[in-house]
C-alpha cells in the first residue's frame, strides 16, 4: 500500500484564514480541542522564531538544498487517510471508517471481498487489527506548497518584498486540500467524496505566521531578475511586455512543514464541495523556492533538530504485506 508522491504537494486554496466561522451539522462531529498547551506538552517548541524578514539562520553548504530535520509526507488522499487514524479521528470499532480505509488504500482487496459479507468481515477484522497495531507509526508530518509573487528587491534588507496580495501577516489558519483531491479512486466512485474521509483541512498553527520578505543574497537576486526579464522578452511580443507583466512573472513557492497533533470539528464544504476538518499543529520550518519543483532554493528556516524514523511507505511496507497475506488466504483466512 505505497503512497505515491504527488507533484505539487499541498496547495493552499484561495485565502489564508485570519478569522473564520464555519457551518457545523454533520452527524459524526468530533470535539474541538483548543488547548495548545496540553497538545504541546511533550513537544519542544524552543526553536520557534517569528520571522518577518532577513536575519534568521540561512541554509548551510549547498545553496540549492535546504537542510532536512524530518521527512515530511506528501499529503495525498492516501496519506491523509493515515493521518486521520494517527490522530485518533476514527475508531477501530467504526465499520464504515475501516471500510473507507480499505477502499482508499487497498482497492483490489475491497473489490474481491466486499460482495461476500462473511469474507468481508474477516478482511475488516484484519484491517482493524492492522490499524490498531500500526496507527502510531502513521505520518503526522506534512508539507504543502503556497504560491508567492515577489516584488522589488530591497538591497538594505537583502531581501525581496513579497507582493501585498501574497504577504502573510499574523495568520494562524490555512485552508488546504490534498494534492490529488480531484482523483476519483476506483473503489470510492460508488459514493460521494463528501461522504468519505475529508480531502480538505483547515490547519491551525499554535502561533501566528508572518512572511513579508524573502531573504536573498544580492547576486542571486540579480540573476533571478535577469532570468525573469529574459523569459518575458523571449516569450511575449514586445507590445505585451510591461512592468506589470514583469512583476506577474516573479513567481516563488513557499513550502511549509508542519507537525499535526490533533483534530477538531468536521466542518462544512469548501468551494470545491469537499468536506473539511480542523487540524491543529506546529510549524516546524519553511522553505522558499524559485520553482515549484524545489530545485532552486531562495531561503530556508528550520525550528527543530531531531531525526525522524523514515517515510510512511518505508516503515509500514512489511506490515502491509502481512495484511495482504491475511486477506488473500495466506494467513488467518486459509
Amino acid at each position: 500500500m505505497e503512497i505515491k508522491q504527488a507533484k505539487y504537494h499541498f496547495i493552499i486554496i484561495l485565502t489564508v484564514f485570519l478569522s473564520c466561522s464555519f457551518a457545523y451539522g454533520f452527524d459524526k462531529q468530533v470535539d474541538k480541542i483548543n488547548d495548545f498547551d496540553f497538545i504541546l506538552e511533550d513537544y519542544k517548541d524552543k526553536y520557534w522564531n517569528q520571522d518577518e524578514g532577513p536575519g534568521a539562520k540561512k541554509p548551510d553548504n549547498n545553496p540549492n538544498k535546504a537542510p532536512s530535520r524530518y521527512i515530511y509526507e506528501t499529503p495525498t488522499v492516501k496519506a491523509l487517510s493515515h493521518l486521520y487514524w494517527a490522530v485518533n479521528m476514527y475508531k477501530v470499532h467504526d465499520d464504515e471508517a475501516v471500510d473507507e480505509f480499505m477502499r482508499i488504500n487497498e482497492c483490489e482487496i475491497y473489490k474481491n471481498f466486499q460482495s461476500d459479507e462473511v469474507e468481508w468481515q474477516d478482511v475488516r477484522d484484519a484491517t482493524r487489527e492492522f490499524l490498531r497495531e500500526n496507527k502510531e507509526e502513521f505520518p503526522t508530518r506534512f508539507e504543502f506548497i503556497m504560491p508567492l509573487k515577489l516584488g522589488d528587491y530591497k538591497e538594505k534588507r537583502e531581501a525581496f518584498e513579497i507582493q501585498k496580495k501574497y504577504q502573510i501577516t499574523s495568520a494562524r489558519r490555512f485552508e488546504l486540500i490534498a494534492s490529488d483531491f480531484r482523483t476519483s479512486l476506483q473503489c470510492t466512485r460508488d459514493h460521494s467524496i463528501v461522504n468519505g474521509y475529508p480531502r480538505a483541512l483547515v490547519l491551525e498553527f499554535s502561533r501566528p505566521f508572518n512572511l513579508v520578505y524573502v531573504p536573498v543574497e544580492k547576486d542571486s537576486a540579480l540573476d533571478y531578475i535577469k532570468r525573469q526579464r529574459n523569459y518575458m522578452k523571449k516569450t511575449f511580443e514586445e507590445r505585451a511586455q510591461s512592468k506589470a507583466l514583469m512583476y506577474d512573472l516573479r513567481n516563488a513557492y513557499l513550502v511549509i512543514k508542519v507537525k499535526i497533533f490533533t483534530y477538531g470539528k468536521v466542518l462544512g464544504l469548501n468551494n470545491y464541495e469537499l468536506r473539511m476538518v480542523q487540524m491543529m499543529g506546529v510549524l516546524e520550518g519553511y522553505e522558499i523556492y524559485e520553482d515549484i519543483n524545489k530545485e532552486h532554493l531562495f531561503y530556508a528556516q528550520n525550528y527543530v533538530t531531531n531525526q525522524s524514523r523514515g517515510k510512511l511507505d518505508v516503515i509500514l511496507k512489511p506490515q502491509y504485506k502481512i495484511l495482504r497475506k491475511k486477506t488473500k488466504g495466506e494467513g488467518i483466512f486459509h
